[in-house]
Order: structure tokens, then sequence, then C-alpha cells
């Protein structure tokens, strides 16, 4: 074999070197284009879900609409994957959520998949909500109900609170327990409680939540491989690593957690799209407004206005959400948020102005 045989046979080699690395160059660069509209098809999807989460109704009470943030947040997912008016497909596409979570104030529902068996002896499968979980934490002297909040409810196993050592359920504000002169006897016997430590409570309450949220996530998930390999989804659902991250923003307000997994993708790559997404209603950031009756008229105050911290008015208990609702109700608006802030309703007219 001559030299130039040699030669030819190294070029050669270069040459389909260089073609396979473009190749898969290519399908890597298709991957992360891929992910990369996954990411944003599922955070419109979510951000969908979450705006029509938290309303307010017409007597102007806070609801949670569990069922139509999942509705809206399903549709703008179908939609952005192109497969709202293919029901085979749309099916398919949402088994790759094997798990969402609504949490509320005091515990949280899990939306999961779920099979029956039909009058007709065949099996079908469905979405459900779970009933509501609480956020439960247990030690040696109480069971624990946390909030999103400073809110707990105390079930005192040893009477611990009581004098009279009497098993009781209490329902408080943990604050109390470093304030009022009735727990005297438990911040003599528990001193180092969690519940007379803001940082140590914060701690506990933050940890319960993301612990049950995990655990109950985890066996969903793990009870959706049965109803996935029915479709030929062969992928092993499983909790994804959740980072604290994305989890801590949304431990204090009402929220929605989604898991998007085993969805295939990458050609030839054969990448899977494993995803943790979680998105807050932002319910405690709400601007709110108070109404105060001043002699025969009512105003509404914003909730950072100075007038609020004088002594002697009269407010009502529930704030407002919206101007227009302190409007019906027939309020005038405060002077001093008026000038500062604008906020003075069109057409209304302050008594003696």
């Amino acid at each position: 074999m001559k030299l130039y045989h040699f030669i030819l046979v190294f070029v050669i080699l270069v040459i389909m070197t260089i073609i396979v690395c473009d190749i898969k160059t290519d399908e890597f660069k298709t991957v992360v284009k891929n992910r990369s509209q996954i990411d944003q098809n599922l955070k419109t999807a979510i951000d969908d879900g979450i705006t029509m989460l938290v309303q307010v109704d017409d007597n102007n009470n806070l609801t949670v609409n569990k069922e139509a943030a999942m509705e809206s947040f399903f549709m703008s997912l179908d939609s952005s994957f192109g497969v709202l008016s293919d029901v085979e497909q749309r099916e398919k596409l949402n088994l790759y959520i094997p798990v969402a979570v609504v949490t509320m104030n005091d515990g949280y529902y899990v939306f999961y998949n779920d099979e029956y068996t039909g009058t007709d002896g065949m099996t079908y499968f469905t979405k459900h909500w779970s009933d509501k979980f609480p956020f439960y934490y247990e030690d040696e002297d109480f069971v624990y109900g946390f909030t999103l909040g400073d809110d707990i409810t105390i079930y005192d196993k040893n009477g611990l609170l009581d004098a009279t050592r009497v098993q009781t359920v209490f329902q408080m504000d943990y604050h109390e327990m470093v304030e009022k002169e009735e727990y005297t006897l438990f911040r003599n016997e528990r001193p180092n409680s969690f519940l007379l430590s803001d940082e140590k409570f914060e701690l506990i309450r933050k940890g319960t939540i993301v612990k049950c949220i995990e655990e109950t996530m985890a066996y969903y998930i793990s009870q959706h491989n049965h109803i996935a390999e029915q479709y030929g989804i062969t992928y092993n659902f499983s909790l994804p690593m959740v980072k604290e991250q994305d989890l801590a923003p949304y431990l204090d307000d009402i929220s929605m957690f989604i898991v998007f997994q085993g969805y295939p993708y990458g050609g030839e790559v054969g990448e899977t799209y494993n995803r943790f997404n979680s998105a807050g209603a932002k319910v405690s950031n709400r601007r709110k407004y108070y109404v105060e009756q001043k002699g025969w008229y009512l105003i509404y105050h914003r909730e950072n206005c100075p007038d609020l911290l004088k002594s002697g008015i009269i407010l009502r208990e529930e704030p407002f959400y919206d101007i227009e609702s302190c409007v019906k109700e027939g309020c005038y608006a405060c002077p001093y948020c008026f000038k500062q802030n604008g906020v003075h309703a069109p057409g209304i007219i302050l008594p003696g102005g």
C-alpha cells in the first residue's frame, strides 16, 4: 500500500469524524432549543393557571378556585404544544404531569391521575383532587397544624398548656405563647420551645410545609407509573430533586406546584424533560383598602395610610381588594391617599370638598 493510500484513508476518517461531530452538535442544538421552548410553554401555562387561582367574589371575599386554575393551566399547556384540538394527544401530553399541588392557608390539595372500573367492566383513567392535607408536625408535647402565616393549631397531648393537665386543642397566633400570662408555666417548663422563637418557628414551619408536600407528591407520583404504562409510557416517574429556592418563595402565600416529567424530546439523543415548577398567587401582597366610618359617611384608606395609626377610628374588620369595591360600598377616598397616591375614584366628591 502506497503512502498516498494511507493519506487518503486518513483524510476520509477525518471527514467522517467531522460529519459525525456536526450531526451530534446539531442534535444537541435541537435539544437546547426544544428544552427552552418547553420551559417557556410550562412557564406560560403555570402563569395562566395562577391568575385564575385567587379571585375576589361579588361580596369582596377572596376565594381560591383550584379547579379554574388547573383548567386554565392545562388549556394553556395543550395550546402551546399544539394538541388542544387532538383529544388523544392531549390526554397523552397531560400524562407527563403526574401530579400538581395547590396550597391553601392551612393545608394543600393534590391533583393526581387515578383509575376506576366503569359499569361496562372497562378500566378508565381520570384526574382527581385529593382531600385537603394539613401541614402536620408532631413532637413529644404537641401535634401542630401550621398555616402559611403565624396562626397555628395545637393539640396538647399531655395537657401541658392547661393547669388541670387536660388534653385540649388550641387555635392561636403563636406569639401568644410569649405574650400571654396564662402560658407562663409552659415558658418555664419548655424555655427552648420553637414556639418562643421567631427564627425557630419559621424554620420548623417552612420545613414542615416542604416535607409534607414533597412526601405526598412522591407518593402520588409513584402511583402514577401504573397508569402511564397503560398508555405505553415506560418512563419511571419519581419526584425530581426539588431545590430550596423552588419552594422557599411560595411558603407564605397560596401557590401552585407542578411536576412535568418524562416528556421525550431531542430526537435521537433520547432526552426526557424533568422539572419541578412553582408559582405563587402572592395574596399577601395584594393591595388592601380599609374602610373607616366617618360620621354619616365612609372613607377608604390604602393600607399604608398614616391615618390608620390614629386611635379612636372605627374600621370595618375585613379589607377591600380594589377601589371599585369601595366605591360600590359608597365610600369616599381618603384625602391623604388621594393626594399622595392618586387613588380618588372618578365621580366621587369628598364631603365638604
